[in-house]
């Protein structure tokens, strides 16, 4: 198990990048958040794609 385990870890993904998500609250600004995601997750690779989910409070967008 433990042989299996390590070939997964160092295994390479042929230029994989997985999605980094970053949740922005209602009056906070892109960059806000973005610190906020790497102060606790570390930083951001330049090849990861970003999907931002932004959160606002009901009603205010469809009334």
């Amino acid at each position: 198990m433990k042989r299996r385990l390590e070939a997964l870890e160092t295994r390479t993904f042929g230029g994989f990048a997985p999605w980094v998500r970053i949740i922005q609250h209602e009056g906070q600004s892109e960059d806000e958040a973005t610190a906020a995601h790497e102060a606790e997750h570390g930083p951001i690779g330049e090849g990861n794609k970003i999907l931002r989910v932004i959160i606002r409070k009901p009603g205010g967008a469809n009334a």
